[in-house]
C-alpha cells in the first residue's frame, strides 16, 4: 500500500469520526441551534489529527511519504478533488439558498460544516477506491 493510500485511509477514518460526532452534536441540538461547542472543538480535532496523521506517516514511510506525487497520483489527487468540491457545492449552495430566504445562520453553519464532513469522506473515499485500480 503507497504512502498516499494509507493517507486516504487515515483521512476515511479520521473524517468519519470528526463527521459522525458532529452529526450527532447538531442532531441532538437541532439543525437551528448556534453553534455547539462539540463542532467547534471536532473541527480543531480533525486539523490537529490531520497533521498527527502526516507526522506518523511521515515516521513510519520517510522515503515514500517526502517523494512527490506521479502522473497516476497528481491525477487521481486533482480529479477526487474536484468531484469533493461539487459535493461541498451541492451542501452549500442549499445552505445559502435558506440564509437568503430565512436569514437563519445558525442552520447555514450547521449544513455547511456536514457538507464539509460529507466531502473530506467523499474525497478520500474516491481516492482509495482509485488508488485501487
Amino acid at each position: 500500500m503507497s504512502a498516499r493510500e494509507l493517507t486516504a485511509w487515515a483521512m476515511v477514518l479520521l473524517s468519519g469520526a470528526i463527521g459522525a460526532s458532529c452529526l450527532l452534536a447538531i442532531l441532538n441540538a437541532g439543525l437551528g441551534a448556534p453553534p455547539q461547542p462539540a463542532v467547534l472543538t471536532a473541527g480543531c480535532a480533525a486539523i490537529a489529527g490531520a497533521i498527527v496523521l502526516e507526522i506518523l506517516l511521515s515516521i513510519i514511510m520517510p522515503r515514500q511519504s517526502g517523494e512527490p506525487p506521479d502522473e497516476r497520483e497528481r491525477m487521481i489527487i486533482a480529479r477526487t478533488g474536484h468531484w469533493s468540491g461539487l459535493v461541498f457545492l451541492v451542501g452549500v449552495l442549499p445552505a445559502l439558498g435558506h440564509y437568503a430566504s430565512h436569514g437563519d445562520g445558525n442552520v447555514m453553519f450547521n449544513v455547511i460544516v456536514l457538507s464539509l464532513c460529507v466531502a473530506a469522506l467523499f474525497e478520500y473515499g474516491a481516492q482509495i477506491v482509485l488508488f485501487r485500480r
